[in-house]
């Protein structure tokens, strides 16, 4: 058996492979979308037709709706992967657009130059749509090695549709596409240039669900707010040299157990939902914030001395007091209690800080509720910014 014999069934099935793996992937919820698995099926499925062709026609015309169906799946994968908009109108215009001309070009035209240069653009051109939608949302490394492999196979793509459009004398019969120096071409540079694409989406793949699992073990799932375990790591990935110079507010909501004992606890959950929005939104990028557990609070700004975090509190507090709440058709207000104690690396720690802000915080309840309080470091009380009603 010749080596360009060999060469024919190898990209078959080493797709064949991927596109099981990535179904197994998506079935166990590591890959987030089918479309891996089904660009891969269709690439192996199209390089088995060129393997064991069936009639000129019939080859041309399937393997171009092959090749497409496969680009728009690997498009869609792309942007699936990068949360980019999906585009599905313009690529479904697009791909109807392409098969009215491969109808053409196969049927009428009967033209084996025209039908490759078709099939290699329009291929070429959902893969640049997805490249560049995405190319601007790529952070991370891996991510960027993806997006690296998807440039490959257009750049493959395209050279292959000029050189052998333009510059290679080739014959213009479908029958004669297997036979053809086009066709070893693709097998070739397709197990040597473009095999980086499955093990890049492979690896992009398994780091982003490594990530996933991580920020779901990292993040209250009613609040979306980190919960204890993730608040210490963000501020560790945030300062990794140390902690640095800040203050630390802790809150909770005044009489939240009246509220869940008169509305029940789903209402209680949806307050608790909207009160972690509202904090997200008043923190915003002066720090970060956190649920510690119950109806308790927390959030570490750093580079904010204790009265200019008491500012942002009051914003905050005030904000909530002054919201009126719909509980099962009945229209109420709920307060806020704050404590806020400064954090010093190389005097406190974090811990202690928190420590501190929640004894402040209970100060605030015992002096009446609806107020913030700082502590000093000495844990005892500098001063305290009081509701007006």
């Amino acid at each position: 058996m010749g080596t360009s014999n060999i060469i024919v069934y190898v990209p078959p099935v080493i797709f064949g492979m991927v596109a099981i793996i990535f179904l197994q992937l998506w079935r166990s919820g590591i890959a987030t979308t089918w479309h891996w698995s089904a660009g891969f099926a269709l690439t192996a499925s199209g390089f088995l037709l060129s393997t064991f062709p069936v009639g000129p026609q019939f080859d041309a015309f399937v393997s171009g709706v092959i090749f497409i169906a496969a680009a728009y799946c690997y498009s869609s994968a792309v942007l699936e992967h990068f949360e980019a908009p999906p585009w599905h109108r313009t690529r479904r215009l697009f791909c109807a657009v392409y098969l009215l001309l491969l109808i053409h070009t196969v049927f009428i035209m009967q033209s084996l130059r025209y039908q490759l240069l078709l099939t290699d653009v329009g291929f070429a051109c959902l893969v640049a749509l997805a490249l560049g939608a995405s190319l601007p949302r790529a952070s991370r490394g891996i991510d960027r090695i993806l997006l690296a492999s998807v440039g490959l196979v257009f750049a493959d793509t395209m050279v292959r549709a000029v050189v052998f459009f333009f510059f290679v004398d080739q014959s213009d019969d479908l029958a004669d596409f297997v036979t053809s120096t086009y066709n070893l071409s693709v097998h070739v540079t397709t197990i040597t240039l473009c095999l980086t694409f499955p093990f890049a989406a492979l690896a992009a793949i398994g780091s982003a669900a490594i990530e996933r699992h991580r920020d779901a073990a990292e993040r209250d799932p009613l609040t979306g707010l980190f919960n204890r375990r993730g608040f210490d790591a963000a501020i560790d990935r945030a300062f990794p040299a140390g902690i640095s110079l800040g203050s630390v507010i802790v809150c909770d909501i005044d009489h939240f157990k009246a509220i869940n004992d008169a509305y029940g606890h789903a209402a209680g959950d949806e307050v608790l939902a909207q009160l972690g929005r509202q904090l997200q939104q008043a923190i915003g990028a002066h720090g970060i914030p956190a649920r510690l557990g119950g109806e308790e609070f927390v959030a570490y700004l750093p580079h904010h001395a204790p009265q200019e975090a008491a500012q942002l509190a009051e914003t905050f507090r005030m904000g909530v007091a002054n919201r009126i709440l719909n509980l099962r058709g009945t229209s109420r207000t709920m307060t806020l209690s704050l404590g806020i104690a400064p954090l010093e690396p190389g005097r406190n720690t974090l811990q202690t800080a928190i420590d501190r802000a929640d004894e402040a915080l209970y100060r605030a309840k015992a002096a009446g509720r609806n107020r913030t309080t700082i502590a000093t470091p000495a844990g005892d009380i500098e001063g305290e910014k009081t509701a007006r009603r």
